[in-house]
């Protein structure tokens, strides 16, 4: 019988899996799921991750449902979820939260290598859509191709104190925002849901880092209050219950903060223009960046132009740029790279086409996508002949510039 150890290990997993995702506190969290429960607040979620199973099965059902639609943990961890809590019949459930409505061979976790008939025990996770894919960032590991050596150089930033800063500069379409996704997540992503081959141990003592994802694109993290209570959130720290101002958000950090932890700041043009983020806001990062607990706070910044050329453009924030003596240009991926992106599609390219398609994208990772993509959809509609081609030029021509940047 599963220990009732097993059981709120894996209750407490499933409240930081929708922690993560929704970017709310633990404490929310518990709280919105004691409500789902029919409950006033989180306590019962708080006594049960103590290692006391819910006496009720609509208790164990509800919890499954939010695991399910809010934290998207997989029917195998699901399994052993209902396992550890007693539920009598785990497979009924996962069968309704996980309905299979796909033939087998489209199945998420139907291996071809594993013979006729057979279901890969680690299915490959399906958060993204198709095989490729076209206009939005690679979010999860497994989609996301080549770099190697632009990681290599900034884990190795952050193996040892004080951290390193680090700006990721790159045209429109160059794949910075997919770049710090794989960032934050290679380390913490399970091998089962990674390729063969992958590489995840990039740092030691991985589990015990944190990362934060900030969009300057998303105009609330250009307001500075809301961009504050983010941070906090995603670092599962408290929030003030007044207004949070810097003075309060430092304090915060320097009473809770004793972990590695790394800030990815996406598309920083748009922040140096919010008139809300003013030199004291720039100055505070720089300090954390600088001072804070022997430097354990990282930032990578990603933009169009490099660090030193955005001092010069926006003095508020230069005391704070001039901190990223390290910048990597992520031009196109190394032939190889690519070529292992080709090879990811369901249905395999004849050499022909691989060739031209390595020869119009450049090897660059957003036209490759979309070449495929068309080679792909050819494939599927089982048209012949050579427009499949021309349809992908059609595609590209708003991106050739970055073919011109070389």
């Amino acid at each position: 019988m599963p220990s009732e150890q097993q059981f709120a290990r894996l209750l407490t997993e499933g409240v930081h899996r929708i922690r993560l995702r929704t970017f709310k506190t633990t404490q929310i969290v518990q709280e919105e799921l004691g409500r789902a429960l029919g409950r006033n607040g989180g306590s019962a979620v708080e006594y049960w991750r103590k290692g006391h199973r819910p006496p009720k099965l609509s208790d164990i059902e509800m919890l499954a449902k939010e695991f399910v639609s809010q934290g998207r943990v997989e029917r195998e961890w699901l399994v052993q979820f209902l396992q550890s809590a007693n539920y009598p019949t785990p497979t009924e459930l996962c069968d309704k939260l996980f309905p299979v409505t796909l033939p087998l061979e489209t199945h998420p976790g139907f291996n071809r290598n594993a013979g006729a008939g057979l279901l890969d025990p680690h299915p490959a996770p399906t958060d993204e859509a198709g095989s490729f894919i076209v206009g939005p960032p690679i979010t999860h590991p497994r989609y996301f191709f080549g770099r190697d050596s632009e990681l290599k150089y900034l884990f190795s930033l952050w193996k040892r104190f004080p951290f390193q800063h680090a700006a990721v500069v790159g045209r429109r379409r160059s794949g910075k925002t997919s770049f710090l996704h794989y960032l934050r997540q290679i380390t913490a992503t399970a091998p089962a849901q990674l390729r063969p081959g992958q590489r995840a141990d990039w740092l030691p003592l991985a589990a015990s880092y944190r990362w934060v994802f900030v969009d300057f694109q998303d105009a609330r993290m250009r307001n500075q209050e809301k961009l504050l209570r983010h941070l906090l959130v995603s670092l599962d720290l408290p929030l003030p219950s007044a207004i949070c101002d810097l003075h309060t958000f430092m304090d915060v950090v320097n009473q809770h903060v004793r972990t590695p932890t790394i800030i990815l700041m996406d598309e920083l043009e748009a922040a140096l223009t919010s008139p809300e983020l003013d030199r004291e806001f720039w100055w505070s990062l720089c300090s954390l960046g600088s001072h804070h607990l022997n430097s354990q706070f990282g930032f990578v910044l990603t933009s169009q132009a490099p660090p030193a050329q955005l001092a010069c453009e926006h003095p508020p924030a230069s005391t704070f740029l001039n901190l990223f003596g390290h910048a990597l240009t992520l031009g196109a991926l190394m032939e190889a790279a690519a070529r292992e992106l080709i090879a990811s599609a369901p249905r395999p390219f004849e050499p022909e086409a691989v060739k031209w398609i390595l020869a119009q994208s450049g090897c660059w990772p957003a036209l490759l996508q979309m070449l495929c993509h068309t080679r792909l959809r050819a494939l599927e509609e089982n048209r012949n002949g050579e427009g499949w081609k021309d349809d992908g030029l059609s595609r590209i021509a708003s991106y050739r510039y970055l073919l011109e940047a070389g």
